[in-house]
């Protein structure tokens, strides 16, 4: 996009131009007045310039050389020189700086459109790489928990098979053999979740050190946080609206459907242009002396000229504008659009920042009176029965999701400040 800006400037660049044609004609003639052969050698050299105003400018020289077979030709071959200045100036369609120069400022409101993208852009790939970071914590953790509940199952299965002989039926040890295997099955699973937090994250960070195709592991060195954060919502609200990327950038593209409107309204007027020509002429029997009556200012031609077009009903520049005028309302309602789901972020967020803290102290005391509930179980009897092992096993599941409630809280609370911040 700032290339693009060059190339809008760029339309105010002088231009040098030149035109060489050589014409060699041998055809008969029925009258001693017209030449039978003649030799043309015509070239023209110049610059031309666009202003802001929509004023072109331009300059060149002319040199031609006529050579022919008449007879009464009192210079054979001739030289002509011709210097010509010329300014054709718009006075209705595409006059003024502000139309000349608008696509200028569409190119550098594009180009802070850019900038803000790549802002955004990079806000959002921290803010990815902070929740996959803690994601990765949540499932490093869960595993933890699915391993030591897998290992107090193999425990309590061992001890089943080992009393098959006396108090436990077939039934029941196959039951308890097909949770294990499932408990197993599930334990897997969360463990390939970590290789799967593992891969996003590095995938994220695109590091140039770390390659998806190598085996990396990746330990998490931080724990989740769990100060408590007091936001006022419609402060964090304002600072949203006053910050937010998306907002500045639809901004800009209101700020361009409004320029082109002007231009498509500007589109609408009649061509009505001026034409001042001024010429320099010389003669001669070679090049130099034909130029050096051209620097004497002796034959000087002078032409005016006013050019008008207008399309008969205008229907298609009337259309043009119209389609400007309804893209602006459009940039205007996506702009109020933008402003909504900002606000709608915020307030989610911080909701979300609420909640996710509130659910911390359940889920911990939840943990806590589970713990106590296994203990209570494993210590009511010497002798388990079916119904016992049961429950204790039962117990172990309900602290285990409850510690998995609440490292999803912990984590989901810091995600949520991400969000927020």
């Amino acid at each position: 996009d700032t290339t693009r800006i060059v190339e809008a400037q760029a339309a105010f660049d002088a231009v040098f131009f030149t035109n060489i044609v050589k014409n060699h004609v041998d055809r008969p003639s029925g009258s001693q007045l017209a030449a039978t052969s003649l030799d043309a050698f015509q070239s023209s050299y110049g610059v031309r310039k666009v202003l802001p105003s929509g004023m072109t400018v331009s300059g060149q020289y002319q040199l031609n050389r006529t050579k022919t077979s008449l007879s009464y030709q009192n210079i054979n071959p001739e030289y002509t020189s011709n210097l010509v200045l010329e300014m054709r100036q718009p006075m209705l369609r595409r006059f003024g700086i502000d139309y000349n120069r608008s696509l200028i400022l569409v190119a550098r409101n594009d180009r802070r459109i850019s900038q803000h993208a790549f802002e955004r852009q990079v806000r959002d790939t921290l803010r990815q790489v902070d929740e996959l970071y803690w994601r990765l914590v949540q499932a490093r953790r869960d595993v933890t928990i699915t391993a030591r509940l897998l290992a107090d199952f193999q425990a309590i299965y061992e001890y089943l098979e080992a009393r098959q002989q006396f108090d436990i039926t077939p039934v029941q040890l196959a039951a308890t053999r097909a949770n294990l295997e499932q408990a197993k099955a599930d334990f897997i699973t969360r463990r390939a979740n970590v290789f799967n937090a593992e891969d996003r994250l590095v995938a994220v960070m695109n590091a140039q050190d770390v390659n998806l195709a190598e085996e990396t592991e990746i330990i998490p060195e931080d724990l989740p946080q769990t100060p408590r954060l007091v936001v006022d919502r419609l402060a964090e609200v304002q600072t949203a609206l006053d910050n937010r990327e998306e907002i500045k950038e639809q901004e800009l593209r209101g700020a361009n459907a409004k320029i082109a409107v002007g231009r498509a309204k500007n589109g609408e007027l009649p061509r009505f242009d001026l034409t001042f020509r001024q010429t320099y002429d010389g003669l001669g029997v070679s090049a130099d002396r034909s130029f050096d009556e051209v620097t004497r200012g002796h034959f000087i031609e002078y032409f005016v000229g006013v050019e008008f077009e207008m399309p008969i009903g205008n229907r298609g520049p009337n259309a043009a504008h119209q389609r400007s005028r309804l893209q602006y309302f459009q940039a205007i309602a996506s702009l109020k659009k933008v402003f909504e789901d900002v606000i709608l972020d915020v307030n989610l967020t911080t909701r979300a920042l609420s909640t996710s803290y509130d659910q911390i102290r359940p889920s911990f005391e939840a943990a806590e009176a589970r713990e106590r509930e296994v203990e209570s179980t494993v210590a009511r009897a010497e002798r388990k029965d079916i119904a016992t092992l049961n429950s204790e096993l039962g117990a172990r599941q309900g602290l285990a999701s409850a510690r998995r409630a609440m490292i999803g809280a912990m984590v989901d609370y810091n995600i949520a400040v991400i969000d927020l911040e």
